[in-house]
């Protein structure tokens, strides 16, 4: 007798169920759950009706996937980087920087001295820090905060770890406020899409802890088209900005919502080209951005300026997460560093470009 005879054999032998088949597995199904669930609340202390909201949400709330096509990484130490090309863009930043040197494009030296560093760094895979700049740039290492620690690219520039007490993008904040109301709705029509089930033009960000998604209208310096005919006058509006950092890998604009218990760790931006606005649009309680270790509480349709070189967080806490819960939700936009030339800015859209 073979082994399909055998095991048939032995099958057929026993005694007829005292529960039918389908009964029996959603009976044994839930035990399992059950066990599962005692043994969940024994590993993380946390309380049954935050495991419960927990589950929940893997069974029935539709949050938007990683995008593959992007490289996205998880903020979970300061040395880590929104995107793990990294290595990829320091390598086309020199091969650039090759070429406009042979056609005789002349460098300014801040232009120049940020490029020989990111040399020098690939060249001495253990560097920890920039190199000592030589001759007169020297007094630039004074003027760099220990907080301060761009992962890819670190120029000559201002340093401050807030920028909102410095008059800095006057027109472009006016503009923001005076269509608030506008972006606003537009946010609350996508945000309805996600909630009925529909992630089309989100994008999930790892972190450890929580729940953080982006609605992107420039990611890494490329316009994304769909987007933007979704929210015309959002992304009109983002259009008309005269600082708007856009056509360089650096460069992000989007809706960004982070929902309660989460948390993104402290971590450094990849450079101090851009100063991050952010524009409250719905703030619950409980929420707050820190850098430098200065913390700031977003309002809604005010603004929030900041240099993300510098060691940041954000942290929404003090509440149960539910299926209805609402997100911290902000409108972040990059601009243009206010000390960067027109002629520098000229050369680093080369550089840089996406």
């Amino acid at each position: 007798m073979g082994f399909k005879e055998c095991c048939s054999t032995f099958v057929a032998g026993l005694p007829d169920p005292a529960i039918p088949l389908l009964p029996s597995l959603l009976l044994g199904t839930s035990f399992a759950a059950v066990f599962l669930v005692i043994v969940y609340k024994r590993q993380t202390n946390k309380p049954y009706r935050e495991i419960a909201f927990e589950v929940g949400k893997m069974l029935m709330c539709s949050l938007p996937t990683h995008d593959d096509t992007k490289a996205v990484s998880a903020c979970k130490n300061p040395s880590c980087v929104r995107c793990q090309n990294y290595k990829e863009v320091s390598d086309k930043l020199i091969s650039r920087f090759e070429d406009m040197k042979k056609r005789n494009i002349k460098m300014t030296s801040r232009v120049e001295e940020a490029v020989q560093s990111i040399k020098e760094k690939i060249n001495n895979p253990t560097m920890t820090s920039d190199p000592v700049p030589i001759g007169t740039a020297r007094k630039l290492v004074k003027r760099r905060s220990s907080y301060q620690n761009p992962t890819i690219f670190y120029m000559d520039l201002a340093a401050n770890a807030y920028w909102d007490d410095f008059n800095v993008y006057t027109p472009e904040i006016e503009l923001l406020k005076l269509n608030f109301k506008v972006i606003l709705d537009e946010f609350q029509d996508v945000f309805k899409n996600l909630q009925n089930g529909s992630s089309h033009g989100w994008k999930l960000n790892d972190i450890p802890n929580g729940h953080w998604c982006i609605y992107p209208f420039i990611d890494q310096g490329v316009v994304v088209e769909r987007n933007c005919r979704r929210c015309p006058n959002t992304a009109t509006m983002l259009g008309s900005l005269p600082s708007v950092m856009k056509d360089c890998v650096f460069g992000n604009s989007c809706f960004s919502i982070l929902y309660p218990n989460s948390q993104i760790e402290p971590h450094y931006g990849p450079t101090n080209l851009r100063l991050r606005c952010h524009l409250g649009l719905s703030i619950p309680n409980g929420c707050f951005l820190e850098v430098a270790g200065q913390q700031r509480k977003w309002e809604a349709q005010k603004t929030i300026i900041f240099d993300d070189s510098f060691e940041h967080s954000t942290t929404f806490v003090n509440k149960h997460s539910s299926l209805q819960a609402m997100p911290r939700a902000i409108l972040m936009i990059d601009f243009w560093h206010p000390d960067i030339s027109a002629n520098e800015k000229k050369l680093l859209l080369e550089l840089l470009a996406p």
